[in-house]
C-alpha cells in the first residue's frame, strides 16, 4: 500500500514539475520574463500556485536548457544576451538542422509540404499582421516539418536548440530593418529546394539562413567580436567533399 501511494504521489509531482517546466518556458520565450530578471522561488511559487519543490525541479531543467542561470548562493535569473552561447547555439542547429534537412527531404510526402506551405502562409500573413507571437509559432512548425523524417533523437535535440534560440532571434528580428520581406524570402527559397528534392541546395539555404540570425544579432549586439565559431560551422557545411559534383548555389535571403 505505501508502495502504490508513493508510486502515484512521484507520477502527480512528474506532471506538475513537467507543467511548471513547460509553463515558465513560455513565460520566458514569450517575453514576459526578460532576459537577466531574477527569480524569488518564493514570489513564483506563490504565483503559479505550487510549492517549492515542484518548482525547484522544473527551474533545474530550465537551467539545463540554458534558460535560467543559477549560481551557488544566488537567486536563479533569466539568462540574458551571452555571445558564446549564442554561438554554441547556432553552430550546433546549422551542423545538426543540415543533417536533419539532408535525412527529410528525400521522403518528404505531399502532406509535408502541404504543411509547410501553410506554415509559410501563416507566417507572411502574421508578419503582414506584426503579430510576432503568430509567426514563432508557425515558424516552429515549418522548421520542424523541415526534419519530419530525421531520426526522433535527432529531431529532439534539434528542437530543443531551435526552442532555446527563440530569444536570439527576436533580437535578429529587432535589428533587421526590413525583417519580414527578408524571412518570407528566406523561408520560401528553403521550401522550394525541398520541393525540388534539391539536397544540396536545400542544406546549403537552411545553413547561411541560420549563420545569419546568429551573425546579425552578433553584429548588432557585439560587433567586436569575430565569429569564429559559426563561420566554421558554415565552411563545414558549404565544403565540398571530393568526388561530389557541385550544385548550382543560390543566394540566400531572409534567416532566423
Amino acid at each position: 500500500m505505501i508502495d502504490e501511494v508513493s508510486t502515484v504521489e512521484n507520477s502527480r509531482l512528474g506532471r506538475t514539475v513537467t507543467r511548471l517546466h513547460e509553463e515558465i518556458r513560455r513565460m520566458i520565450l514569450g517575453g514576459s520574463l526578460k532576459p537577466g530578471t531574477v527569480l524569488s522561488q518564493v514570489q513564483l511559487a506563490r504565483q503559479l500556485g505550487v510549492s517549492r519543490t515542484p518548482l525547484r525541479e522544473a527551474l533545474r531543467m530550465l537551467q539545463e536548457e540554458g534558460l535560467i542561470e543559477h549560481e551557488r548562493n544566488q537567486r536563479p535569473r533569466v539568462a540574458g544576451f551571452d555571445p558564446d552561447d549564442l554561438e554554441a547555439l547556432y553552430a550546433n542547429r546549422i551542423l545538426l538542422s543540415s543533417l536533419g534537412v539532408a535525412m527529410s527531404i528525400p521522403q518528404l510526402t505531399e502532406d509535408d509540404f502541404s504543411r509547410l506551405d501553410l506554415a509559410l502562409d501563416q507566417m507572411r500573413e502574421a508578419g503582414e499582421r506584426d503579430d510576432i507571437n503568430a509567426w514563432e509559432e508557425a515558424h516552429r512548425v515549418f522548421h520542424r516539418g523541415l526534419i519530419a523524417h530525421a531520426n526522433r533523437s535527432l529531431q529532439e535535440t534539434i528542437n530543443r536548440l531551435a526552442d532555446h534560440s527563440k530569444l536570439y532571434r527576436r533580437l535578429w528580428i529587432k535589428a533587421e530593418p526590413q525583417h519580414w520581406s527578408l524571412l518570407d524570402e528566406g523561408h520560401r527559397a528553403i521550401f522550394n529546394a525541398c520541393r525540388r528534392r534539391d539536397v544540396g541546395v536545400g542544406v546549403e539555404l537552411l545553413a547561411r539562413h541560420l549563420a545569419r540570425s546568429s551573425l546579425t544579432v552578433l553584429a548588432h549586439a557585439s560587433p567586436e567580436r569575430e565569429p569564429k565559431l559559426v563561420r566554421c560551422a558554415l565552411q563545414l557545411i558549404l565544403a565540398r567533399k571530393a568526388g561530389v559534383a557541385p550544385q548550382k548555389s543560390s543566394r540566400v535571403a531572409g534567416a532566423a
